[in-house]
């Protein structure tokens, strides 16, 4: 085989064999690594079921990223050979080290420490051994503990293992003359033949190699004993005591080993942490006892020897001592003449500068595992997965509290998922172990002031910090160094800066699939689609070649989450199921819920409101029951969003309050501003100006100061949108145009398509047409280029509402039929924009006299919007009234105009109630009730003049005035029509000769200026 090439491994040497196959030494040539490269027996290739398990379980098992777990890069096939590629460890096995020679206690500890954080974090993810034994445990020579085929032992086992010799499991022949020796090591469980083996059996096989490096020997097992004998004392017998066999061996190591070793499982350690946590203790304890000069070590039979005092080195504070001391002694000697005097101070002063320079406190150095942790976290943070940053960084702080940057850094994981607190405290905390910033190494110097400006949210610093990191890395240095630039920029909202760093990383590193993942979400975001499918497949392919399961997660997850925003339903769903099914295989539960959560938005999207509920909740109470509570308190508002969508306002309300209660409780600051603000957008739909206001000013009061442009421009709109409901239109504009501002600086043209809007709907209510509708071509100009295709419907929709009020009646028609195309799909999050057109189509056809049609369309508004969308249903329902009326049917028409009217006083909104009054006051003038019908006109007509609405104050005078001509009280009828003629004329000058002449082309509009016309005729 040496010299061959399987897939894209080249084979160098043979280097081991087992019971699963021959091992090689290869060359991964597409990587450029060594790799050990198993080629799987035909045991295991002939046994299609043994097979696929087989993948599964090397599938999960590879997701374990973990210093002391050998790590396995890929599960393959080629030509009918099947493959394991793995990390490859240059060292000898604990085996081999136990026999070779004596291991002292430090040793022995720092094997034990390795191995049981190896087991405590794939116990974690769910992932049993089932095979700890020393020759599973590699020693390499820098240290490092390196445990193998973790998760592949257990299909190497028979379903049932038996107390006769020619039934000892498969797995136990690997080797000739290793049966008893992997018999030794199995659990009183497992020798029993029980299948349902838990984390425990590991915790007792690992007592067993403690046991072994200490004693010199297993506790069960005799020269010539066979397995069966073997199998019958682990079952029947409690382990005799180490001590008994290494009397000198440290009381509390004699007792971890012990409990380990408890026959029953509910005796032991429950959990590999627990065990790890005692071994920790007692190796610091040791640590501390070392510098006293103890130390204990084996003979060559494994037992311990006598402690012995080491003879002490001078240690760096005596030296310091020394050199206080020398300078002490210049200064008390006898007084010298002048220029002996000049130079004693000089060589004075020079040894206080040697003194303060040589023995100043050096940098501190993090252990080999904290900075290995350091650096998952680190590459977590880059990649956007902020939890798992998290705990990485925690780990990294847990084994060496004294590492400043893992405290930075960790601060930052911290204010990305909301712990704003526990950010200041890691940030204080970095900041105290390095008071002076000048003991540092400059790169570090560096970072520690990035990081913190970074979770200050001080953006632009943090970009300057980083920039000159980029500037001065090495070559080797500057791929991360650019990634970290481009999440500053990020932050900051700097789009193109952003994708220009992020270029940069993956031009240095082509490799860099974390480059190539923020790549493909910012074209997305800027809807290039092309370029986002280009990175994404780039990136998945290189985490693929690494086995980075959770990489492969992520861009699978972040592809959905673009397909879902370009309403792409089907293939979002195709990729989030897929990010599913991988998250469970690993047992990463922030990115199963996060995934959840997207999925439960695609349900909610596609129409079907019962799944998503059902995967909302399936999210929250899994991020509950795994404390994961910034996305249990988002799941909360996500849940309340969807409800919000569909009108159930009360629903809505309870999660958005429930996510508000326990962001407050647990001082997420920024979660408890986005349920605020939600609260805000719901009394928003309520008509609840006072309360939206209350909400948004204090959401606002957390966004404004803390630099979150992005959300101050939503709360923005919030606060501008109140307004205008309480009718304080000035002070609506004055927002709205500070909140253009702010999008613009942002550069987020979904802000700007908001701002657009919201001064579009401004001036719109204010029936100012001609300055409303550039606004709305604006807005429609920028949804477009984003594929925004809901918001698309909205603008074509107000678009084509105003253009019919202008009497632009073809180009009108063009914009709602694109509007209707858009709304008519049975996803539920379009029934508002749905009811909406269909009512546009009615007031239309209503203004063109056509009134079967404008009864027909207003039906089906009112059908649409049925009690989730109140305003909706009310419009429609008076203008069912009136097209009854105008159609010679005023009888029908006036119960539906009074009902109209009875909700909009509910609903305290007085423009919504004003338009229901003027439609009663024509159906009441049209059945010939005059003085109600001026009554009921003039209430309108109040209302209009207070909100500067002239062109429903004019119709209100007229209506008025023909009342008035009706009761025969012909000053008070010249009276009204002069006033609704000088409002029309007004209007000529309000908004222009075009406008208002397209305007006086409608229809309506000629009849009731025929009428105008005709009262003042008769008065002359």
């Amino acid at each position: 085989m040496v010299s061959e090439t399987i897939s894209h491994y080249r084979i160098i040497k043979t280097i081991g064999a087992g019971g699963m196959g021959e091992v090689y030494l290869a060359d991964d040539t597409r990587l450029r690594r060594k790799v050990a490269l198993k080629l799987l027996s035909s045991d295991v290739t002939q046994k299609p079921n043994l097979l696929h398990r087989f993948e599964q379980e090397a599938q999960a098992a590879s997701a374990l990223n973990h210093p002391n777990i050998l790590t396995i890069y890929e599960f393959g096939e080629e030509k009918g050979t099947h493959f394991i590629a793995t990390e490859f460890v240059d060292g000898e096995t604990l085996h081999k080290r136990i026999a070779r020679s004596q291991m002292s206690i430090r040793e022995v500890l720092d094997v034990a420490v390795q191995t049981a954080s190896a087991l405590a974090a794939a116990h974690a993810a769910g992932i049993i051994h089932r095979d700890i034994k020393p020759e599973n445990i590699m020693l390499r020579s820098d240290g490092y503990v390196k445990v193998l085929d973790f998760g592949l032992a257990k299909l190497m086992q028979r379903e049932k293992v038996t107390t006769t010799e020619t039934e000892v499991p498969t797995m136990m022949n690997t080797a000739p003359g290793l049966v008893l020796g992997t018999v030794c090591y199995m659990s009183p469980e497992q020798a029993s033949g029980l299948m349902d083996v838990d984390g425990r059996s590991d915790i007792w096989s690992l007592g067993v190699v403690i046991y072994e490096m200490l004693a010199g020997r297993v506790p069960f097992g005799f020269e010539g004993a066979t397995p069966t004998q073997v199998i019958s004392l682990i079952i029947q017998k409690q382990a005799p005591p180490v001590s008994q066999f290494a009397p000198v061996v440290p009381e509390e190591l004699s007792g971890i080993v012990m409990k380990a070793l408890e026959n029953k499982k509910e005796d032991r350690y429950q959990r590999a942490e627990d065990m790890l946590g005692d071994l920790r203790r007692l190796s610091r304890q040791l640590e501390r006892d070392s510098e006293d000069g103890l130390t204990v070590t084996l003979d060559s039979a494994g037992r311990g020897t006598s402690p012995q005092r080491s003879v002490p080195t001078q240690s760096a504070a005596s030296q310091h001592s020394s050199a206080l001391m020398m300078l002490s002694d210049v200064i008390r000697r006898p007084r010298l003449s002048v220029g002996s005097s000049i130079l004693a101070i000089t060589v004075t002063g020079l040894i206080v500068w040697a003194a303060l320079y040589w023995w100043r406190p050096s940098p501190h150095q993090p252990t080999a595992e904290a900075r290995f942790w350091y650096e998952k976290g680190e590459h977590a943070l880059r990649d956007g997965t902020y939890y798992q940053a998290s705990k990485a960084l925690e780990r990294a702080v847990e084994l060496d509290d004294k590492f400043a940057l893992a405290h930075a850094r960790l601060a930052d994981a911290y204010a990305e998922i909301d712990y704003t607190d526990k950010a200041k405290d890691e940030l204080l905390a970095a900041s105290s172990l390095v008071p002076d910033r000048s003991a540092l190494p400059k790169t570090d110097a560096k970072y520690l002031d990035a990081i913190a400006a970074t979770v200050r949210r001080e953006f632009p610093a943090a970009i300057e910090h980083y920039r000159t990191i980029a500037e001065q890395a090495t070559d080797s240095e500057k791929p991360n160094a650019y990634v970290d630039l481009g999440r500053a920029y990020e932050k900051n909202e700097n789009i193109e800066n952003a994708i220009a760093s992020y270029l940069e990383a993956s031009k240095r590193d082509q490799q860099s699939a974390t480059a190539l993942l923020r790549l493909a979400i910012l074209y997305g975001r800027q809807q290039n689609l092309k370029e986002a499918t280009e990175a994404f497949n780039k990136a998945e392919a290189i985490y693929q070649a690494l086995s980075n399961l959770e990489g492969v997660t992520e861009v699978v997850y972040q592809r959905g989450v673009l397909l879902n925003k370009i309403d792409k339903l089907a293939e979002a769903r195709v990729q989030l199921d897929r990010a599913l099914e991988i998250a469970r295989t690993t047992s990463n539960k922030y990115q199963e819920i996060k995934t959840l959560l997207q999925l439960s938005s695609v349900s909610y999207s596609g129409g079907d409101t019962a799944r998503a509920k059902q995967q909302a909740m399936e999210a929250i109470n899994l991020a509950q029951a795994n404390n994961i509570e910034d996305l249990a308190t988002n799941g909360l508002i996500e849940l309340g969003i969807t409800f919000l969508l569909r009108g159930e306002q009360a629903d809505a309300e309870k999660y958005f309050k429930q996510a508000l209660d326990f962001a407050q409780r647990r001082k997420a600051r920024r979660s408890e501003a986005r349920a605020l603000m939600m609260l805000g957008s719901l009394n928003q739909q309520r008509r609840n100006a006072d309360e939206t206001i209350r909400y948004a000013e204090q959401a606002l009061a957390f966004y404004q100061p803390g630099g979150y442009r992005k959300e101050t421009s939503q709360g923005l709109i919030l606060l501008g949108r109140a307004n205008q409901q309480k009718g304080d239109y000035a002070a609506a504009l004055q927002i709205f145009e500070q909140q253009l501002q702010v999008a613009n600086e942002l550069g987020d043209p979904s802000q700007v398509a908001s701002s657009q809007l919201s001064i579009g709907l401004l001036l719109m209510e204010q029936q100012q047409y001609p300055a409303a509708l550039p606004h709305f071509d604006e807005s429609y100009k920028i949804d477009e280029s984003l594929g925004a295709k809901q918001r698309i419907g909205v603008d074509l929709l107000n678009r084509g509402t105003l253009l019919w009020l202008l009497g632009r009646y073809q180009e009108a028609r063009a914009a709602l039929d694109q509007a209707f195309s858009i709304a008519d799909r049975p996803e539920s999050g379009y029934k508002r924009l749905l009811a909406g057109v269909y009512l546009s189509y009615a007031q239309m056809a209503l203004s063109e006299r056509r009134f079967p049609e404008a009864k027909a369309k207003a039906q089906q508004a009112s059908e649409v919007a049925g009690t989730q969308f109140e305003e909706l249903a009310l419009q429609s329902r008076y203008t069912i009234g009136l097209a009854h009326v105008l159609s010679g049917a005023p009888q029908a028409g006036r119960p539906l105009c009074e009902q109209a009217v009875a909700m909009a006083k509910e609903k305290s909104n007085p423009g919504l109630l004003a338009n229901a009054l003027l439609a009663l006051a024509e159906v009441m003038l049209k059945a010939g009730d005059a003085q109600n019908a001026s009554t009921t006109a003039l209430q309108a007509q109040a209302t209009f003049a207070r909100s500067g609405r002239r062109d429903s104050e004019w119709h209100a005078w007229l209506i008025a005035a023909r009342a008035s001509q009706l009761a025969g009280n012909e000053p008070v009828m010249r009276d009204y029509a002069s006033r609704a003629a000088g409002l029309l004329s007004e209007l000529q000058q309000k908004w222009g000769p075009e406008a208002y002449g397209s305007y006086l082309s409608r229809p309506d509009i000629q009849s009731c200026r025929q009428q105008i016309d005709q009262i003042l005729a008769k008065s002359k």
